[in-house]
């Protein structure tokens, strides 16, 4: 069996050097504990590509995001697959986790606020996305089981339910623009520091009721 200290492949599975050690390549503090065994390779993994998909778009080094999560190479391409996998699996996971948060909810308008929030707070899935709409020669990774995905979640919700698609495609629009945009349009209208977080309090209250048909007050 080989080793996991072996050199690596590279992406076209030739060999290639090991990737320096990030805490020895800083030059301070001691070297931090190299995900070992299976589940650790793949939760660094898919957290640093997260990151870094985000914030450079889809074809940022398979390369890059070994050295960012301290693992070889070789490593990915045993435990998660080549980058076209890595990319579809962290698509595929964001977008189970959302559905999984909505699980247990009915409410609609509910709903809707907490995916806003959630999207606001971390933003990395709705930049990836907006990298993956924008760069024509990404290959745009296959989603899971429509059944599976908040839209479809959404539509089963009955107290109260979505009032109809166009509603739905609405707040899928600002769900997913908001925290790509948030920043820029803040600025623009330079609302202060302070401020920002009730605008996004409001954002998502006006989405709840919008998702539903409502036009009183907050859900």
């Amino acid at each position: 069996m080989e080793s996991e200290n072996r050199s690596d492949d590279d992406e076209d599975g030739h060999p290639g050097p090991l990737p320096p050690d990030p805490a020895t390549a800083r030059g301070h503090g001691a070297p931090r504990s190299r995900p070992t065994g299976r589940d650790e390779v793949r939760s660094a993994v898919l957290r640093e590509a997260r990151r870094l998909l985000s914030e450079r778009g889809p074809h940022v080094p398979l390369r890059d995001i070994a050295e960012a999560a301290d693992v070889n190479l070789g490593l990915i391409h045993r435990h998660v697959g080549r980058k076209d996998a890595l990319l579809t699996t962290v698509m595929q996971e964001a977008v189970r986790l959302g559905a999984a948060r909505l699980e247990h909810l009915d409410d609609a308008g509910e709903a809707v606020r907490g995916m806003l929030l959630g999207a606001t707070a971390h933003p990395e899935i709705s930049r990836l996305l907006a990298w993956l709409a924008l760069d024509r020669e990404a290959a745009f990774p296959p989603m899971i089981d429509p059944a599976e995905r908040p839209a479809a979640a959404l539509r089963r919700m009955t107290s109260p339910p979505p009032a109809g698609d166009v509603e739905l495609l609405l707040v899928f629009t600002a769900v997913y623009a908001w925290p790509v945009l948030r920043g820029t349009l803040l600025d623009a209208l330079d609302i202060p520091a302070d401020q920002r977080e009730e605008i996004d309090d409001r954002l998502a209250d006006l989405l709840a009721r919008m998702v539903t048909g409502h036009s009183g007050g907050a859900t």
